[in-house]
């Protein structure tokens, strides 16, 4: 599998941490298939473990823990540098998985360079 573009969705955005918070990574190869996945930090996850707290402290029939329930796969990244994010795509290609963690998407529209509509 080559790779023609990774795209990061947040990257630029105005107060995207890339060291605490998540974003949609797409992959485009050069045979035209396009992939997602979902990177994340640990501190997003443990600020989505605080969240579940503070909602069920406010619901009566719950028991007030942290808990996080990931229903689509995610990739844990130490952060969401582009550096890391292309080093991680690379290595799981090597190493076999990465069509176990990403999906593949259809493009809808191709827009400029950076930005792609996706139907996943």
């Amino acid at each position: 599998m080559l790779l023609k573009r990774i795209w990061i969705e947040q990257a630029g955005l105005t107060g995207f941490d890339p060291y605490r918070d998540s974003t949609d990574v797409v992959v485009e190869t050069y045979d035209g298939q396009t992939w997602l996945a979902h990177f994340v930090t640990i501190p997003f996850l443990q600020r989505q473990m605080h969240v579940s707290r503070e909602v069920a402290e406010g619901e009566a029939q719950l028991l007030p823990v942290r808990f996080l329930s990931v229903e689509t796969p995610h990739v844990i990244v130490e952060n969401l540098l582009p550096e890391t994010i292309e080093d991680t795509v690379e290595n799981l290609i090597t190493l076999g998985t990465f069509e176990g963690v990403f999906a593949p998407c259809q493009p809808l529209d191709l827009l400029p360079e950076d930005d792609m509509a996706l139907s996943c």
